[in-house]
Formats: C-alpha cells, sequence, structure tokens
C-alpha cells in the first residue's frame, strides 16, 4: 500500500514537472549613448566593452543595446579613436548610462617654406583659431611652430609673412599628432623672361641689372627670379654678348609679376672677298651665308654684307671650275672681312708620247714645270693629276731623239684631258743618205779601177808575141 502511494505521488510529481512552464531569471536591458564632451554630438562607432570584453559598437544615434541577468554590478568601458578612453563600474539593475567622451589632446605642428627655394622661412606669424583655441605664434628657424589641440577638431590656419602671401586653410585634426606644410609665395618676386626677337627662343645667360646692380643671369629657360619692392620705378638694362643691349625704366604694380623682353642680335657690316690660289679675283662666284643664297662677286671678287646679326655664320661660295669653299665665322664686329680662296678642280691628265709616225714612245723621262713626274710606260704613257685654268710646261729627253719642251693649257673646269708629245728622232737622214751616196760612188770607182786594170794587163800580154816576133 505504501509502495503504492509513493509511486501514485512520484507520478503526479511528474506530471506536473512537465505540465507548469519553468520560471524564467528576470533580465536588464542597459541604453547606452555616447555623446562628445565638448560640444555634445552622438559619437558613432563607439568600442562597448563589459568587463573587459567587446560586444558592440554605438549606432547613428550613439546609443547601444546591452541585454542582461546580471545580478551584480559590472564594468563598461567605452573606447573611440581621438577621445580618452572612459571606464566605470554600472549597477546591474540601470536601464540607462550617458557617457561624454572628452576628446584626446594632440599636437599639431605647422611647416612655413618659401615656395620658390623650398627653404624654411623664420618669423612667420602662425594663427590657430577653433572652438577650443585662438593662439598665434611665430616659426622658429626650421620655419615651424607648435600648437597643443584636441584630435578630431577642425581648426583655421592663418599664415603671415612681409614681402609673402598670407594664406588660410583649414586643418581637421584626425590623428593625435600631425604636421602640415605650407609653402608662402613671395609678394615681390618678379620674372624676369628673356626671348630672342627672330626665333622667339628663350635666352640663358642673359645679364639682368636693376638700378645698375647686376641682379643674377636668366636661366635655361630664359628666366631669373627678382624681389622687388612693388608700386616703385625702377631703371632696367639686360645685356649679353652678340645682342643688342635693352634699356628701359618700368614701374611696377602690385600685380606686376612677369617683365618680358626680346631683344635681337647685334648687325654688323661684313665684306667678302674671293680669290683663286694666284690672288687673282674671281668674279660671279655665288656666295650663300647659313644655306641662303646672297649673291655674287663683283668683278673685283668682292662682296658686302650690310647688316649681319652677331653670333657664328656658315659662309660658302660657289663657282664652276672651283672646289666649293665653306667656313663658319663668328661674326663680333672685330675684324670682320672674309677672305675665300678657291681652288681650281684638278683634272687628271694622260701624257702621250710618241715619235713622227705615232709610234708609241716607251721609257721617256717627262718634267713638268721643272719636276719629274716620272717616265711613260710600254703604251708610251704617263698620268698625273694637276689643277685646272692653268698653264704647264713639260720636257721630255729619250736616247735617240731630240728633247722636246712644249706648254699645254688645262682648260677651267677640267676633269680629264690628254696632251700628246711629238719627239723626232736625232738620226740625221740627210746625212746618211750622203755616206750611203759616197760608199756607192768609192765602190763603183773602186770596179771601175779594177776593171781598167785588167784589160792594161791582157793587152801588153799579146802584143810581144805578135807582130814583132813573127816572120815575114
Amino acid at each position: 500500500m505504501d509502495n503504492k502511494r509513493i509511486f501514485a505521488a512520484c507520478f503526479i510529481f511528474f506530471i506536473l514537472l512537465f505540465l507548469i512552464p519553468p520560471v524564467s531569471a528576470s533580465t536588464t536591458t542597459l541604453t547606452i549613448t555616447v555623446t562628445d564632451d565638448y560640444d555634445g554630438s552622438v559619437i558613432e562607432d563607439a568600442s562597448i566593452y563589459i568587463a573587459g570584453t567587446y560586444v558592440g559598437e554605438t549606432d547613428s544615434d550613439g546609443e547601444y543595446e546591452y541585454t542582461h541577468s546580471k545580478s551584480e554590478k559590472f564594468r563598461v568601458t567605452i573606447k573611440k579613436d581621438g577621445y580618452d578612453y572612459w571606464t566605470d563600474m554600472v549597477s546591474y539593475t540601470r536601464t540607462s548610462l550617458d557617457v561624454e567622451l572628452e576628446r584626446a589632446s594632440g599636437s599639431l605642428t605647422i611647416n612655413i617654406l618659401d615656395s620658390d627655394t623650398l627653404k624654411p622661412i623664420e618669423d612667420a606669424i602662425v594663427k590657430v583659431s577653433g572652438d577650443d583655441i585662438d593662439d598665434s605664434e611665430s616659426t622658429d628657424d626650421d620655419g615651424s611652430a607648435e600648437f597643443s589641440v584636441y584630435t578630431g577638431s577642425t581648426y583655421i590656419v592663418v599664415v603671415k609673412k612681409d614681402n609673402y602671401n598670407s594664406i588660410e586653410r583649414e586643418v581637421e585634426m584626425d590623428e593625435s599628432s600631425m604636421d602640415v606644410d605650407y609653402l608662402l609665395q613671395r609678394n615681390d618676386r618678379v620674372i624676369f623672361q628673356v626671348t630672342e626677337s627672330e626665333s622667339g627662343l628663350p635666352l640663358d645667360g642673359v645679364s639682368v641689372y636693376i638700378d645698375g646692380d647686376l641682379e643674377g643671369v636668366t636661366d635655361s629657360e630664359g628666366r631669373l627670379n627678382v624681389y622687388l619692392d612693388h608700386e616703385e620705378s625702377y631703371y632696367i638694362e639686360i645685356k649679353v654678348d652678340e645682342y643688342q643691349s635693352y634699356t628701359d625704366t618700368h614701374y611696377f604694380g602690385i600685380d606686376d609679376i612677369i617683365y618680358s623682353v626680346s631683344i635681337s642680335k647685334t648687325l654688323y657690316p661684313v665684306s667678302i672677298a674671293v680669290y683663286d690660289s694666284s690672288k687673282v679675283p674671281i668674279e660671279e662666284a655665288e656666295i650663300y651665308i647659313d644655306d641662303s643664297y646672297f649673291g655674287k662677286s663683283d668683278d673685283y671678287g668682292q662682296s658686302d654684307v650690310t647688316n649681319l646679326n652677331a653670333g657664328e655664320h656658315t659662309f660658302e661660295i660657289r663657282k664652276t671650275g672651283y672646289s666649293d669653299w665653306e667656313e663658319t665665322v663668328l661674326i663680333d664686329g672685330v675684324g670682320d672681312n672674309i677672305v675665300a680662296t678657291m681652288e681650281s678642280i684638278r683634272a687628271d691628265v694622260t701624257v702621250v708620247v710618241e715619235d713622227s709616225n705615232h709610234n708609241a714612245i716607251s721609257g721617256a723621262s717627262v718634267i713638268l714645270d721643272g719636276k719629274s713626274i716620272g717616265s711613260t710606260n710600254s703604251q708610251g704613257t704617263i698620268t698625273t693629276e694637276l689643277l685646272t685654268d692653268s698653264d704647264y710646261t713639260f720636257s721630255v729627253t729619250k736616247d735617240g731623239y731630240k728633247d722636246l719642251t712644249q706648254t699645254e693649257d688645262v682648260p677651267l673646269g677640267s676633269t680629264e684631258m690628254t696632251i700628246t708629245l711629238t719627239m723626232e728622232s736625232s738620226f740625221n737622214t740627210a746625212l746618211l743618205g750622203g755616206v750611203v751616196v759616197l760608199i756607192v760612188i768609192v765602190v763603183i770607182v773602186v770596179y771601175a779601177l779594177k776593171f781598167v786594170g785588167k784589160r792594161d794587163r791582157r793587152g801588153r800580154g799579146r802584143y810581144p808575141g805578135g807582130r814583132d816576133g813573127g816572120s815575114l
């Protein structure tokens, strides 16, 4: 019986255990709101830590809801870049928490440089202003000024310096420490730009004088920066070799920055004389200057250039029958007299030595204007190169022949020519004929004498044995 009661009681207990819903533990929701301590603005994306564990971030309204069932107080920590972090113990029964984060202090360093030289500018006045600061400092010898500011804040920076244009810039402190560089442009600068009038190209090495003092020379772009107080007049001189000097008195207004000058080359008279190698004037020679035709020489081989720019110029002289003459000359007004000596064109001259029957004479010695040029070959020829437009004297010697001297002209402009020299035999044919005749006469006389002698001998032998020795 007791066992039945016990079993029934257990059965009822388990029935009640499954039928009666369990009683849940109580929960609490803590709403955390994070704002900026300085201006009260909500802070988005602030990191929330509960008891040292990251649980989430604030939304666009700067809020985060944390639901828990804690039964005792716990630590809440809030962090955000640019702010000092916040931490404190919070009661487990608390349902809202308003946290104001203080902006973290930072350092803003302003560096001021010259825009032309990029060198630091000392004693520039730098003013930094914002909701939490309004301070001015002078830059030190390295061109910098430092300010204590708050991270996450925006500041207005104003920079001033005598003879420089002032600037105003906005800086947002995204980091706890920032270095910002600014370039100041001088407001007393004048850029001198010098070009060549003829070509429009920039001229380097040009000297610029202000009120008689040399300020410097232009660079490869024809520029020179000069610092002048504006709203004043200055006497300007521009000078460079081979160009005409430029002078001007100019008033520089407040907005005058560029002063442009175009200068022309100095003009000089030039005289040209054209001669051949014998110093004989050559007329009608064509004259070219810097590849451009200028004119021709006159009857005296002369030509004058009235005005020629200073500097280097290439002169070329051309004349038929002469080799072209060319030379580059610096025209600077000192002894600008050009003398061109032109050489006649050389010709290949073949000398032919033959006898009166047009037979080639080899081995004949040929002398040209007193100098031996060699002996003829087996064809009776010898070749030499001679200047045209000249007379030459040829002398030829050969055993068995009479010496020959002959003057020949090589015409101007010839490239090839043949000169024939005919030699006479040194044998006297008339004398030879006389000798032959004499020999023939002697032979005839000798033969005749022999014939007469034989006849006389025959006659003396016949008479004694005949008429005187016969009988009657």
